[in-house]
């Protein structure tokens, strides 16, 4: 017995030494359920529905029965409910957004609803929904709308269709999630390819001595942080070929990158790139600069909109999701690849290019070939 616990204080040395260990091991599920019981537990958390109503008397104030719809979908406590003019393009104001879904009540909605009760239902009367099929909250506003429509038409004549929904996408018709879910894969491969890959060769070859080596070599500091940043540039686009090859092959899937998303790629593995060289310089080890990189690397994962909207979360979370660079990588490229939006997918694009030449200019100014 007592060489097995002279073994066992052996193993907890070992393991209070590996720093990557002690993170998958206790930090990792902590992370994990910190993050999805603040999701998934704000059952409370209100759904934001944006409404253009069309259907106004000559002073401005809604007509009788959008007035009434309205207040029925306030009832719900299900949304916060955002009023928008009625002199913009509302599809147009979806697409450049990304809205997960919006309602339009149309001119003489209320006219139509009465001339519908009047003829028995010969006259229809229609609400537009907008919405992008890729987000389950569209689905979830569009079944509340469903019933409360149900449930004027059945107040009407016994569930005849007085009132029906027009439904109106923002993307393809043959949008699906997992649309939505390929470029937040190729953006969470793109920056766990940077970050842990400049982790382990600026750290591995701090410590195999590997650095003060080559400062006896013709290769300048800034020549050797060019070609292995390029080399996960490459690393980065062979995994999104493989992503986006896959994705076609399995799911039919027919996305394609352009300029803007090419730029956004590359920016984005430069600006964790230079993540990755900051922490190992401020880290010595390799394991816990992996743990730290970790830390980093996984509430930008789970909250940046990657997986799912961030429309699902609740409110803070939302607040933390816009401060996450990769919220806007995964923003951009999505309006790049699947909305088309130039507007926002080049101010995303921008905003990462700027970040990306910072996060790599200050970590090879961090990087020393010779330990201090």
């Amino acid at each position: 017995m007592k060489k097995v616990l002279v073994d066992l204080k052996a193993s907890f040395k070992m393991f209070y030494r590996d720093k990557s260990t002690i993170f998958w091991t206790i930090a990792f599920p902590c992370i994990m359920i910190l993050l999805f019981g603040a999701i998934f537990s704000q059952t409370d958390s209100k759904y934001t529905l944006r409404i253009q109503n069309l259907d106004l008397k000559e002073d401005g104030t809604p007509n009788y029965w959008s007035k009434f719809f309205i207040d029925r979908l306030n009832e719900t406590g299900m949304f916060n409910i955002e009023m928008l003019d009625e002199n913009i393009n509302a599809t147009e104001y979806a697409t450049k957004k990304q809205l997960s879904y919006l309602i339009i009540f149309p001119e003489n909605f209320t006219r139509k609803v009465n001339m519908s009760l009047a003829t028995g239902g010969s006259v229809n009367a229609s609400i537009t929904f907008i919405y992008d099929p890729s987000q389950t909250t569209a689905m979830t506003a569009l079944e509340v709308i469903d019933g409360i429509i149900n449930e004027m038409n059945l107040r009407f004549a016994g569930g005849s269709h007085y009132l029906t929904v027009s439904e109106k996408t923002i993307t393809p018709e043959r949008m699906e999630y997992v649309d939505f879910f390929i470029p937040g894969i190729i953006a969470v491969t793109v920056m766990t390819t940077s970050l842990f890959g400049a982790i382990e060769v600026n750290t591995k070859y701090k410590k195999n001595g590997i650095l003060r080596r080559l400062a006896a070599t013709p290769l300048s500091r800034i020549e050797w942080i060019m070609s292995k940043s390029l080399f996960r540039i490459v690393l980065c686009f062979l995994a999104t070929a493989i992503i986006l090859g896959l994705g076609k092959f399995a799911f039919n899937v027919t996305l394609t990158l352009d300029a803007i998303s090419i730029t956004m790629i590359i920016a984005t593995s430069l600006m964790f790139s230079g993540i990755g060289m900051i922490i190992s310089r401020a880290v010595k080890e390799v394991e816990a600069a992996s743990a730290a990189a970790n830390v980093i690397m996984f509430p930008m994962m789970f909250l940046s909109g990657a997986y799912f909207p961030i429309d699902f979360m609740p409110e803070f979370l939302r607040v933390v999701a816009r401060v996450l660079p990769l919220t806007y990588v995964n923003d951009g490229l999505r309006a790049a690849m699947i909305f088309g939006n130039f507007d926002q997918a080049l101010f995303n694009t921008a905003l990462i290019v700027v970040l990306g030449v910072i996060c790599i200019i200050v970590g090879a100014a961090v990087t020393k070939w010779e330990e201090e």
